[in-house]
């Protein structure tokens, strides 16, 4: 059986869940607004860094490696966070989530320890057990505003899904609309108080091959689930130096070793890890 419910911070420490959850409803205010973001996350990220004032690098490329799912670090001042294309676009959406809380406590001076000695986010820290205290309330962080308990509840009306009647193909409904992994729709059914813990674990039951092949049969989530590996983006470098080439701002040696660099860059992230 899985830990997603008895590893996660809503039922080690009550407490501190509340708090976080008081703070993505906060950041979301801010931030978001009241929507449900999805795939729009990454814009989210780039949002907050703006209005922080923070220099932030997103790069996007597959790291042959599917145990990985995103890591941050932060180099001469500037933030860069990675995300693993070679995985369903729903961990994805997740997993840049759970490194913005990360960058958050960066921003803010609360813990800069974590990002400066590079942050990973691993499948075993997304679904199993959170190696650090962060972590646990990132992955907290990221089901609440990926999943706000009064949007949740509100679809959960709308599309007649009643508490412990819930199913497999309910379950794919609410993946379909907050393009969130399985296990993570689980825990955020019972941190809400829809579900029993009883049911959540019943429901968590359920194989990763079943519940894809009930994706495959009733076409919900399905999209979520595609691996995007043709939205490879390396941040504004490769802006930057199409920019640059365009307007013959750069000699031709200074564009050779630029692009030179990239590919570099490209044979780095494609290395076995």
């Amino acid at each position: 059986m899985s830990n997603v419910l008895n590893e996660s911070l809503y039922k080690k420490q009550k407490k501190q869940f509340d708090k976080i959850n008081d703070l993505s409803k906060e950041f979301a205010s801010v931030y978001c607004g009241t929507t449900i973001l999805r795939d729009s996350i990454f814009g989210v990220v780039e949002n907050y860094a703006r209005k922080k004032e923070l220099s932030l690098e997103i790069l996007r490329y597959p790291f042959r490696d599917d145990e990985l799912w995103a890591f941050t670090f932060v180099k001469k001042g500037t933030v860069f966070l990675c995300v693993n294309t070679d995985l369903a676009m729903c961990k994805q959406i997740f997993a840049v989530t759970h490194e913005l809380y990360h960058i958050r406590c960066y921003a803010d001076n609360i813990d800069q320890s974590i990002i400066r000695g590079g942050s990973i986010l691993d499948s075993r820290t997304a679904v199993d057990v959170a190696v650090s205290q962060e972590d646990l309330e990132a992955n907290a962080f990221a089901g609440l505003l990926l999943m706000p308990d009064l949007i949740m509840k509100e679809q959960v009306a709308l599309f007649g899904i009643e508490g412990e009647n819930i199913g497999v193909d309910d379950v794919l409904k609410l993946m379909e609309l907050f393009a969130l992994p399985y296990k993570a729709i689980i825990l955020r059914l019972c941190e809400g108080k829809i579900i029993t813990e009883e049911k959540a674990n019943d429901l968590l039951k359920y194989n990763s091959d079943y519940i894809q092949q009930r994706i495959n049969l009733t076409g919900k989530a399905k999209q979520w689930q595609l691996i995007s590996k043709e939205m490879e983006y390396y941040g504004s470098l490769l802006d930057n130096l199409e920019f640059n080439s365009d307007h013959e701002l750069l000699t031709d040696s200074r564009e050779e070793s630029d692009r030179a660099y990239l590919q570099e860059l490209k044979k780095g992230f494609q290395k076995e890890r």
